[in-house]
């Protein structure tokens, strides 16, 4: 099991040289909503260009606003435009969150994930237990990041393999607080510049457990 945060520009700038002994990896925001640079994460640049710098293996979320299927491969074309310069070694996560937005969800979240996958990257879908359980239901292709700030996840679906445990954590290196999250998959050893090497396995948190 893997200790991995993820940012945004909310965090302001990180001291990377503090952080990184702390982390097994890092998730950045790199923007959020259609591609545009205007909508582009004011740290993602920098974060992602330390986390490269100082070795510390990292992937990326987009924050969905997308409400038709337009606006979904926008939002796919934001995220592939901005990781082009790096080197992943965890999956590109659409962001499921924003109320309102529930309508044709599914859809556009396998419309993401086709330009993804077809693009060569993995593609996960970050969203909380309580959205899994309900609007996210079938959504069962995607590695899942499952947000529950409790202190166990209560998600029994398959493919769990990153929960987030707390939105106050605390890491040398970092003003304020921040997300924390227990990886179960060794990501950065099946993944390769962020390129997907083989299918995305299907588990159950009594398997994860188990292991």
């Amino acid at each position: 099991m893997k200790t991995v945060i993820d940012v945004s520009e909310w965090q302001g700038e990180i001291d990377w040289e503090k952080v990184k002994p702390h982390i097994s990896g890092a998730i950045l925001r790199c923007g959020y909503g259609s591609d545009l640079t205007k909508q582009d994460d004011e740290q993602f640049k920098r974060n992602a260009d330390e986390c490269t710098r100082l070795g510390i293996p990292f992937g990326v979320y987009l924050y969905s606003y997308a409400d038709n299927n337009e606006e979904a491969k926008s939002e796919a074309q934001h995220a592939l435009r901005l990781v082009k310069p790096y080197e992943l070694s965890y999956p590109i996560y659409l962001d499921l969150e924003e109320a309102g937005k529930t309508s044709g969800i599914i859809e556009r979240a396998n419309i993401f994930g086709d330009i993804i996958e077809k693009s060569g990257y993995w593609c996960g879908v970050y969203s909380s237990t309580s959205w899994w359980n309900t609007h996210l239901k079938g959504l069962e292709r995607f590695t899942k990041w499952v947000a529950q700030w409790y202190n166990v996840c209560e998600y029994n679906g398959a493919n769990l393999d990153m929960w987030q445990y707390s939105a106050k954590g605390a890491i040398p290196g970092i003003n304020g607080k921040v997300d924390m999250n227990y990886c179960y998959r060794d990501f950065p050893s099946e993944i390769l510049g962020g390129k997907k090497t083989e299918t995305v396995q299907k588990k159950t948190v009594n398997e994860l457990a188990q292991e």
